[in-house]
């Protein structure tokens, strides 16, 4: 695993952190009897509402899909949920230990299939070719629905949401989509483990 590996792993997985910090008080109030308090489903919660936001302004046109409009959009959203919720203090002072060891395997996890990946990062097979192709389409899209890459102009006809939050991460993390398809795969391994682990 190359510095640089690490250096990609590290700013996407911090990015989530900021992401699940920012919604901690909203899914505090919503998972009020779990241990955690949701403290993991906070990141999952915070990316598809940042990413339904951006979604519903791009294909109304009021806000093009650039990295600038991406991150002014996650700030604001993510700020709005972090004021209307618990204070993180007192919630960290009981639960503190909780949410670090489940911080901590999501980072394990993360890293672990992350370095599968980095010996086997070919994006082909299945539907991998077409699920990056969306994905970059995406990414260059101004406004939505995004353009088929097969058959322009007519614009995607098939289920793409999962496939627009990886481009909206792509642009948050300002890191390639060629290396945030890889780590999107190792995201949800990540994800798989550590919520199956919060709701045990």
């Amino acid at each position: 695993m190359l510095f640089s590996d690490i250096l990609f792993i590290t700013q996407w997985w911090f990015m989530f952190f900021v992401i699940g910090i920012f919604f901690f008080p909203f899914t505090a109030r919503l998972f009020s009897h779990f241990t955690d308090r949701g403290y993991m489903f906070s990141k999952v919660i915070g990316l598809v509402i940042i990413s339904y936001t951006i979604f519903v302004l791009g294909i109304t046109h009021l806000l093009p899909f650039t990295r600038i409009a991406s991150i002014s959009v996650a700030l604001v959203v993510g700020s709005l949920f972090f004021i209307r919720g618990p204070s993180i203090k007192a919630i960290a002072k009981t639960s503190w230990k909780v949410l670090l060891v489940e911080e901590c395997i999501f980072l394990l996890t993360l890293f672990f299939w992350s370095y599968i990946r980095i010996h086997q990062p070919d994006i082909h097979g299945l539907e991998k070719y077409m699920d990056f192709g969306f994905v970059n389409t995406i990414g260059r899209s101004t406004y939505f629905p995004p353009k088929d890459m097969w058959f322009t102009p007519l614009s995607i006809n098939y289920y793409f949401f999962g496939h627009f939050m990886t481009a909206v991460l792509t642009k948050l993390s300002g890191i390639p989509s060629f290396i945030t398809y890889n780590l999107m795969m190792a995201t949800l391994f990540a994800f798989t483990f550590t919520l199956s682990y919060a709701l045990i």
